[in-house]
């Protein structure tokens, strides 16, 4: 089986390709440049190939037996993820296995409305700063590392990209419930459960 962990971040499988688009990731692979840099506290897997969804397919046409994309999409303009989520389709064999997660729109505005905190709400959307940090690295990092938030989904508006890409049989689904083994190397109880306090929208799908 052909398996492609797209955005994995510091999760890698075995039995999958890992790919990221992170800089941070592959400066992690030289430990001079890493150690002048200092960049990062936590060191990437060495194993991560670099590949970017929203440039191109990451492998041929109907190939893949399985795509798993955590916690990337709302890193993404939307006009971005639509193009991402085409080449995963493009990608995906007919009768292919694609999970995706993104954070829940909708679980902060619930939870917003439950305790009336403004400065956990803003600090829960990941798209704007509490601090003003202006050091060179700072700014170096936050260039290079991708990690503000540019779209925010709740449940509707990620099945409506699906459908609209093409994806069938979509369904919600939850931590470890995939029939397909293979998926227990990639998955993170707390990227569908983020800070014990937000459910995340996570989608399963096929071609």
């Amino acid at each position: 089986m052909k398996n492609y962990n797209i955005g994995c971040g510091y999760k890698i499988g075995k039995n999958w390709f890992n790919y990221d688009v992170s800089p941070i990731a592959f400066i992690d692979k030289f430990d001079l440049l890493n150690k002048f840099l200092k960049l990062n506290s936590k060191r990437f897997p060495k194993e991560i190939m670099f590949g970017d969804i929203t440039k191109k397919k990451l492998c041929e046409e109907n190939d893949a037996d399985n795509i798993y994309l955590s916690h990337v999409l709302e890193h993404l303009s939307r006009d971005k993820a639509i193009i991402a989520l085409q080449n995963i389709y493009l990608m995906l064999k007919p009768g292919g296995c694609f999970r995706v997660i993104v954070p829940s729109l909708s679980e902060r505005i619930r939870e917003y409305q439950k305790n009336n905190d403004g400065d956990k709400f803003m600090k829960s959307l990941g798209c704007v700063n509490e601090h003003e940090d202006k050091s060179f690295w700072y700014k170096l990092r936050f260039l290079i590392g991708n990690s503000r938030h540019k779209w925010m989904y709740d449940e509707k508006s990620l099945l409506k990209l699906l459908q609209m890409t093409g994806f069938k049989n979509i369904r919600q689904c939850t931590y470890n419930d995939s029939k397909i083994e293979v998926f227990s190397e990639v998955e993170e109880q707390g990227r569908f459960f983020e800070d014990n306090c937000y459910l995340a929208v996570a989608m399963q799908c096929s071609k």
